[in-house]
């Protein structure tokens, strides 16, 4: 899919975001734990969410997807794993995700294919292999898979070797079925991992220290049937907020969780942008000027991603069209975690934005230049794509971006809801 977006546009309205992307493909696998029926509401959606049911279904779940009103029933009660198929299991790095649950339920993992994912760099596994192995199950790397056998597993204590929120949800789910309390240390505190944690705490399983970065989770003989509604996602939420931002227009987000964006906003504010909330509607007021604050002690701004509460590294790139716009100034941004994270800010340079790559982790980013209409190549990086759109919405003329599927995985109706904010955005 293809793209193509016409500049100088400035969005408004209110939109609703959707069911987290995040949280859905960490609740959809938790699933596999029920014996019985499990109904999921404001599910987003999304290809990484089809790609599960598609997996799901073919293992024996009886699925139904209401996507008028946004409801999933899945009855996992016949589910079997025994013909997994390589190529489904290798397209997502959600589906890793499946192994924690499918170790819990029926002791073994036997993955032909590793999981994959968005082109950011080397991703490591290794946290989820070691948090398994120290609760005592077996991991064996072969050829491009991996076995998992928990015959011998144990409730225990589980440092983290990397603060991963697919590593703690993983050991969350095999806990919620392991006879005993295993505690986790360095767990990810993300908006998912919080979501998740609810779930399981709702169907009947003991999780204590929800939100913090260590999990106590009491294993449960058995779990109830129960209805959970996917939290609102955060990544969407700052999409519309950084949209609104950009092009000076005012967007009314409803459903925003304002506790989720103590930190975020905080960033909004160093490049001199206000988010106000009515309720649980957030409100980016019209006409404000993108200024960036510099700490007293530098002559440039940095912003740099951190594990939650801090700034998230998916949301990094949503700031990048911000410094462009600003009139002047430099904004150096650090993506700490992907070494692949932020090459494709090269595309942007087509348009006439100035960026200065540093090292593989940074790039600085020089306010106050004039952007003209171009064709760029999206990379498979679902927030890098949103910011080469909001790029383009702010240059003279019409710009196109070429491969731009990526933007589903993540973003349902991209193009049908920014319509609905004024944007001159079609597909082909």
């Amino acid at each position: 899919m293809d793209i193509k977006v016409r500049g100088g546009q400035v969005l408004s309205g209110e939109i609703t975001p959707s069911g987290s992307k995040n949280s859905a493909v960490a609740v959809i696998p938790a699933t596999v734990l029920f014996d019985k029926p499990v109904k999921l509401t404001n599910i987003p959606d999304i290809t990484d969410v089809q790609s599960l049911i598609e997996i799901l279904s073919k293992f024996g779940s009886k699925i139904k997807w209401d996507k008028r009103i946004n409801e999933l029933e899945i009855d996992n009660s016949k589910l079997s794993f025994e013909n997994l198929d390589n190529e489904s299991l290798g397209q997502m790095r959600g589906t890793s995700l499946l192994w924690g649950p499918m170790l819990a339920r029926f002791g073994r993992v036997n993955f032909g294919q590793l999981p994959g994912g968005c082109t950011l760099g080397f991703r490591t596994l290794s946290p989820h292999y070691k948090a398994f192995t120290d609760l005592g199950v077996v991991v064996t790397s072969q050829n491009q898979g991996v076995l998992m056998d928990a015959k011998h597993a144990s409730s225990g204590t589980v440092w983290l070797s990397e603060m991963s929120p697919t590593a703690t949800e993983n050991i969350v789910m095999f806990a919620s079925k392991l006879p005993g309390v295993t505690k986790i240390i360095g767990a990810a505190s993300e908006p998912q991992v919080q979501d998740l944690c609810n779930f399981l705490s709702s169907a009947g399983v003991n999780i204590s220290g929800i939100g913090s970065n260590i999990l106590t989770v009491e294993g449960a003989k058995s779990l109830s049937a129960v209805t959970h509604d996917i939290l609102s996602d955060h990544y969407e939420i700052t999409t519309f907020m950084a949209m609104a931002a950009v092009t000076g227009g005012e967007i009314k987000v409803k459903n925003a969780i304002p506790n989720h964006f103590g930190y975020i906003n905080q960033i909004f504010a160093r490049f001199g942008i206000e988010i106000n909330y009515d309720g649980d509607t957030a409100v980016v007021k019209k006409g404000q000027k993108i200024s960036l604050k510099y700490e007293e002690s530098r002559k440039l701004m940095i912003v740099k991603a951190q594990p939650w509460p801090g700034l998230p590294v998916d949301i990094l790139p949503l700031f990048i069209p911000l410094a462009i716009a600003a009139q002047h100034g430099h904004v150096l941004f650090h993506n700490w975690m992907y070494e692949a994270g932020l090459f494709w800010t090269s595309q942007l340079t087509k348009l006439g934005a100035n960026i200065i790559m540093g090292d593989p982790h940074r790039v600085i980013v020089l306010a106050g230049s004039k952007l003209k209409g171009a064709k760029m190549e999206a990379p498979y990086i679902i927030r890098a794509v949103v910011a080469m759109v909001m790029a383009t919405m702010v240059a003279d003329g019409e710009s196109e971006i070429l491969n731009a599927d990526v933007l589903y995985r993540g973003h349902p109706k991209f193009s049908e809801n920014l319509k609905k904010l004024g944007a001159s955005i079609r597909e082909k």
